[in-house]
């Protein structure tokens, strides 16, 4: 009945019933996979500063997808013949190792400008099961991951590139419930996503950047993503509050946006105009450490206000519950993610945008609590605002 989308509601993925979520991390899953399907490790870290945890930030990922011949690019004038393999169908895993094409991506915004392709590198990814992913190419440029077993959920990272380097250590923030990793298996009949989310961190490292070498520390985001179904355009706010606190809204969109390739923005107007499937969202107090849920929200993007737009953002539930705020962007990075499909006819593309932002205007109410900036300091996060569409 569903030709192009594997029946994967009935897929055997009992073997990850015994495993932990941080145990979750090192495996692709390749049971659930399809023509569509795309995968990502990425970290997302905000160094403590004087002002909380901005504006300095910086991402590091593993981006790949399923096809013939795929692309990673970091703009559309630089999207050039650098075409490589994409995740193979069918295949299988191998004494607990899995192996398959990845693009290594990083970013870091020093806290005057972002200094993108610190790292971007297509490499063999070697996946293991045991606790490590490695994607390597002959330049020595790339990225690793594995496990420290000396820390409670220790990760030791490596990533190299022709910009930059940067070496790390994440760990388990001590007493917290939201530092667990958690892990979701959403299946349908059109597909599903399976999802390890770890949501808060600690972190500590040496980064290297055209603008110098920095030891930093702070908090961060870290997420193991397999996405059985195309990639519709999405919005995801992530925000990281100076006590602790967490705020987070996550939906795909339907818009004109689908159909933009480039970065040239709608009118005003049409760029705010935008139906969302669903954007549940959460605020995690740091100081009651209680997650209240959001089913309704509304973010909004006004491109006419300077270099980079602003986002308003709500939330709302019906238990009065509500929290608002103005995400200021002041930088950008981005990447394409190409694939060639009818036979080299067209090319699909996702055009994946992170603006990073400083909140303002904070205002809200969470159970009898005043949600401001005297009450939870000043706010840092990042925008994942995409628009294209990828078959």
């Amino acid at each position: 009945m569903y030709p192009f989308f594997p029946n994967i509601l009935k897929k055997d993925t009992s073997y990850l019933k015994s495993l932990s979520p941080f145990e979750t991390i090192w495996y692709h899953v390749p049971e659930l996979q399809n023509w569509s399907s795309s995968s990502w490790w990425f970290f997302l870290l905000f160094p403590k500063q004087k002002e909380g945890y901005g504006p300095k930030q910086m991402m590091f990922t593993f981006a790949s997808r399923v096809g013939k011949e795929i692309r990673v690019s970091t703009s559309p004038s630089r999207a050039l013949n650098n075409w490589q393999p994409g995740i193979p169908l069918p295949r299988s895993v191998k004494n607990g190792t899995d192996e398959f094409w990845t693009t290594v991506v990083g970013w870091i915004n020093d806290g005057h400008q972002v200094h993108e392709e610190i790292v971007h590198q297509p490499a063999r990814a070697v996946l293991k099961n045991s606790g490590s992913l490695k994607a390597w190419a002959k330049n020595g440029f790339g990225g690793e991951i594995k496990i420290n077993p000396e820390l409670t959920y220790g990760i030791d990272a490596h990533f190299k590139g022709k910009k930059g380097e940067a070496k790390f250590t994440v760990w388990k923030v001590d007493n917290e419930p939201m530092t667990e990793p958690h892990v979701s298996d959403i299946r349908t009949k059109f597909g599903g996503t399976h999802l390890v989310a770890w949501r808060k961190f600690n972190f500590k490292g040496t980064f290297a950047s055209p603008s110098g070498t920095e030891e930093l520390e702070g908090i961060g985001y870290f997420q193991r993503v397999c996405m059985n179904i195309p990639m519709f355009p999405w919005k995801w706010i992530f925000t990281y509050f100076e006590d602790g606190s967490i705020f987070s809204l996550f939906g795909p969109y339907l818009g004109l946006q689908m159909f933009r390739r480039g970065n040239k923005w709608l009118p005003p107007f049409l760029e705010r105009v935008t139906s969302s499937f669903a954007i549940p969202g959460y605020f995690y107090d740091a100081k009651t450490q209680k997650i209240t849920s959001f089913p309704k929200s509304r973010i909004q993007a006004f491109v006419d206000r300077g270099k980079y737009p602003i986002f308003t953002v709500k939330a709302w539930n019906n238990e009065g519950d509500n929290i608002s705020f103005i995400a200021n962007a002041y930088g950008h990075a981005q990447f394409l993610l190409d694939r060639r499909i009818l036979k080299r006819m067209w090319i699909s593309r996702l055009n994946y945008n992170e603006f990073m932002y400083k909140v303002e205007k904070l205002s809200g109410k969470i159970g009898g609590r005043v949600i401001s900036k005297q009450t939870v300091g000043q706010g840092w996060g990042n925008h994942e605002y995409t628009w294209g569409f990828s078959l």
